[in-house]
């Protein structure tokens, strides 16, 4: 490879890392999951560790974890592969916003201010997602879907962002204390 390219050499810890924070994350979201107020939504943990993920690994693994996880776990809800698409999207996005912020962090040595800036805007990036979603997207598909759907769904939303941000927050505080990175690398 020549000095310079942008291109990453594939590395196969990177992969299995990947692989694992994949299936943590569908379990999280398909088994520690609560049903929400209107089916098929639920409330889980999956985005604690789409965030772990993201500050651990960086913004690519985080929306890979959370594009996938969370789509895989939304195909085996009963009813809840209408979201997947969506959730693709919507966790993809909210995964890469996160370690993107907290990998900016790293480098202008403010790791804890931002690490707490990226928890909260990743999940104020998925309850943001999701309330679009509902409120205009999957409505053009189902017309169960739409606008009141979506301001019925935002308080547990809310709450599953600001669980999930927490719990990621305080879990991800202690790995790096435990300098779990420099088994990662």
């Amino acid at each position: 490879m020549k000095k310079g390219t942008i291109i990453k050499k594939v590395n196969t810890k990177n992969i299995v890392l990947n692989g694992v924070m994949i299936a943590l994350t569908f379990l999280a979201t398909r088994i520690i999951s609560i049903p929400g107020p209107i089916a098929p939504g639920v409330i889980n943990l999956g985005d604690a560790v789409i965030i772990i993920t993201a500050i651990l690994l960086g913004g690519k693994s985080g929306m890979l974890v959370g594009a996938i996880g969370s789509a895989l776990a939304d195909i085996t809800f009963p009813g809840g592969f209408v979201f997947a698409p969506v959730t693709f999207i919507v966790k993809g996005i909210e995964g890469y916003i996160v370690g993107e912020l907290a990998t900016r962090g790293e480098t202008k040595g403010r790791r804890q201010t931002y690490r707490i800036v990226a928890v909260i805007a990743g999940a104020l990036a998925m309850v943001f997602g999701y309330f679009v979603a509902e409120a205009f997207i999957l409505s053009l598909f189902d017309g169960t879907f739409g606008f009141t759907f979506a301001v019925a769904e935002l308080p547990f939303n809310l709450v599953q962002g600001g669980i999930s941000a927490l719990v990621a927050y305080i879990l991800s505080s202690i790995l790096l204390k435990a300098d779990v990175r420099a088994y990662l690398h």
